[in-house]
């Protein structure tokens, strides 16, 4: 979609001056303009040499792309953004700082196809790549990066020690004769990504990480020319204020090196940790994150005078309430690419009832007993399987609510594309196995018939897990067979449901 002009007064409650600039058939200046009385009006043309653009960043959409209980959908988002684009009075920059794809069945089950067409549509300049882009895999960038009318970021990936094809370390935009810079990297998340998909993937971080940042932007500004640059990062803070304007220093943002603030770059989105802040750093450059999920959108108006350089910023939220009113129409893209990629199936057809709402808990304690079950169905006339589970986590809504049930409904909440594994354990990794559910900060969830201190450990064990759990090398976890089909967590779930079990 091309990019067009916003109003940011509909975002924002502050009105900065709106102006234009004389461009050419390409929207660059058609000159250079001057301005020796320092009446922010060029002395050739008379026409304003100040720029006012708003930026504006989503994080974490996590594939949240139809209406929920819990969350607005971009039906109506679109056409929140389309009203903005069709007027004239501001111009516009729309962003990503990752985790767009993985998340519910709309987006996860073409692998972040239809949200790249989605944000095709919608006019995204970027996406800095996240830690769940990678989720099926690094194979999964390059097809959608081709598909992409905009280019992935992510300055400090490596793969077998180069820079992968599908992303790029920066790009550059340009409005009414400014040019900014916008670097992608993304944080220290290689950890959360499933073992079987880390090898030969690298994320630069600390101090390597600054020194690519530092020397990109310096190029961005002496060879691009680029007047702003922006840092959109895939990680943040998590114990920030919600609401105002927050002052850190460098001791605060453990996850940035606040001397990039220093001359280096101007502005900062973040994103991975969910939160919504504003932050304003030890140099004065402001950090924002806009939660997730389409519950709000980090936004910046930026005033640019393009003669003396002179700039102003000021940040701000636009929360879910102004985009997602009865009063706007959904937009047809919404139900155009649910055509396209659903066009035999109802993903939101009712698979079952559900008596009373299940939380978290009880729908990961259960994905754990049938993982046992699967596991004794697939492989127990061969092997005596003592277990099943293992790291099992929820996601947002993190639950099932009460009445009908759909397939996306459980989706949302289990949308990992682990398979299913038989893993043998030595005795005493098998007791170290059952102990991590009792681990705070480890979310394991065990269905076990053998308590810990019944193991023999002269003996072998079997447990039935998926190949998040079974890839995490700690676990010392030998994999003996493998369930290769798409069938994985949700789906135990959903066939349990489609069963009736929950409906009594």
């Amino acid at each position: 979609m091309k990019k067009m002009l916003i109003n940011v007064s509909v975002l924002l409650s502050a009105v900065l001056l709106m102006s234009t600039v004389m461009t050419g058939c390409d929207g660059t200046p058609s000159h250079s303009h001057t301005d020796a009385d320092g009446d922010e009006l060029c002395d050739e043309c008379g026409k304003s040499v100040r720029v006012e653009l708003t930026f504006l960043a989503v994080n974490d959409l996590h594939g949240k792309f139809k209406d929920s209980d819990t969350q607005p959908g971009l039906d109506e988002f679109t056409t929140y953004l389309k009203g903005l684009y069709a007027d004239d009075a501001r111009e516009e920059i729309l962003l990503s700082s990752g985790d767009m794809w993985q998340g519910t069945v709309e987006s996860s089950a073409n692998r972040g196809k239809l949200m790249t067409e989605w944000m095709n549509e919608a006019g995204f300049v970027s996406m800095t790549l996240g830690n769940h882009e990678y989720d099926w895999g690094p194979d999964t960038l390059g097809p959608n990066s081709k598909l992409a009318e905009f280019p992935f970021l992510g300055i400090n990936i490596t793969y077998n020690g180069s820079m992968p094809s599908y992303c790029k370390a920066s790009t550059v935009v340009e409005r009414s004769g400014m040019k900014i810079g916008i670097i992608g990297a993304i944080g220290d998340c290689l950890s959360s990504i499933s073992g079987e998909f880390q090898s030969g993937l690298s994320f630069a971080t600390g101090s390597s990480l600054t020194s690519l940042v530092k020397k990109e932007a310096d190029r961005l500004r002496k060879k691009e020319g680029c007047d702003f640059i922006v840092y959109s990062i895939h990680d943040g803070g998590d114990s920030f204020p919600s609401s105002g304007i927050t002052t850190v220093e460098n001791s605060d943002m453990a996850y940035y090196d606040t001397s990039l603030s220093d001359g280096y770059v101007d502005l900062v989105f973040e994103a991975h940790t969910h939160q919504k802040y504003i932050l304003k750093d030890e140099y004065g450059v402001y950090h924002l994150q806009g939660s997730s999920e389409n519950r709000a959108v980090s936004a910046v108006n930026v005033s640019f005078n393009t003669v003396t350089k002179d700039c102003t910023v000021e940040p701000g939220t636009v929360a879910a309430g102004t985009y997602a009113e009865d009063s706007l129409a959904d937009d047809p893209i919404v139900s155009e690419l649910i055509g396209k990629y659903f066009p035999d199936s109802d993903p939101y057809e009712t698979i079952g009832y559900n008596v009373q709402k299940r939380d978290s808990e009880t729908i990961i304690n259960k994905v754990a007993e049938l993982y046992y079950q699967k596991g004794r169905e697939l492989w127990g006339s061969q092997y005596t399987i003592s277990a099943g589970g293992g790291y099992l986590n929820a996601r947002s809504p993190y639950r099932i609510s009460a009445g009908n049930v759909s397939y996306a409904d459980v989706f949302s909440v289990l949308p990992f594309d682990n398979h299913l594994v038989l893993g043998e354990l030595s005795g005493t990794d098998f007791v170290k196995f059952l102990n991590r559910q009792d681990a705070e900060s480890n979310p394991y969830h065990i269905y076990t018939t053998v308590k810990a201190a019944e193991v023999d450990t002269s003996k072998k064990y079997y447990v039935v897990v998926d190949t998040y759990t079974s890839t995490y090398r700690y676990n010392n976890i030998k994999e003996v067979a493998r369930l290769d089909k798409d069938y994985y967590a949700r789906d135990l779930i959903a066939d349990y449901i489609r069963g009736g079990n929950w409906a009594k």
